[in-house]
């Protein structure tokens, strides 16, 4: 585990080791410090805390402009909120900074999120680059999703693509964005089970 919730798995592991019948105790591991690049733990943490976002605006002639890709990954401040915890063992930052670090993500961004009775504090961090953006291609390519997240992620590619090529200045590269953004997240109706299978089989 990469993130403060291992505080969770060692008091498991605490629960099983004092109802064990046997001699042999459950190992208590530090954090895992291994690259992100050298396993799919990345591609899990956005599977679960991340999405894709294309956007744009159009000019008098319907052409798009200010075309925005990138993939966002944010998390609350603090893993347990009025915990008793050492604020090193308890933060979120420490794993933002290294998502940011291996995705070439100039800083890691402060929130605060509205809920329906306070106010949540929390990390974000955005692939606004291209060479994030590249990285994080390059990443998923070699460790894909698993979910229909994978979908949005392809058309995320394709969208991220016509920006850097600047064929959005035409009507057809418009409509290929415009198609691109209503078959991402909510707005996606069909599932291709033939990507998922190009992928794992």
């Amino acid at each position: 585990m990469r993130t403060p919730k291992i505080e969770a798995l060692h008091r498991l592991i605490d629960w099983l080791n004092g109802r064990t019948i046997y001699n042999k105790k459950l190992l208590k591991l530090d954090l895992d410090n291994s690259s992100l690049g050298s396993n799919p733990w990345l591609t899990g943490f956005i599977e679960s805390d991340g999405n894709f976002y294309c956007g744009f605006n159009f000019n008098s002639r319907g052409i798009a402009t200010i075309v925005k890709c990138y993939m966002r990954i944010s998390q609350k401040k603090f893993y347990r909120l009025n915990s008793e915890m050492p604020e090193d063992k308890n933060s979120n930052l420490n794993i933002m900074e290294k998502i940011k670090e291996f995705l070439n993500i100039r800083k890691v961004n402060e929130i605060k999120r509205t809920r329906s009775n306070y106010v949540e504090l929390g990390y974000e961090v955005r692939t606004t680059k291209k060479k994030s953006c590249d990285i994080l291609i390059d990443y998923l390519t070699a460790y894909p999703l698993f979910s229909s997240k994978l979908q949005d992620f392809l058309g995320w590619e394709k969208a991220h693509k016509i920006r850097i090529s600047r064929s959005y200045k035409t009507i057809e590269g418009t409509n290929k964005l415009i198609s691109i953004k209503n078959s991402m997240n909510t707005r996606r109706t069909q599932y291709n089970w033939d990507t998922l299978n190009k992928f794992y089989y």
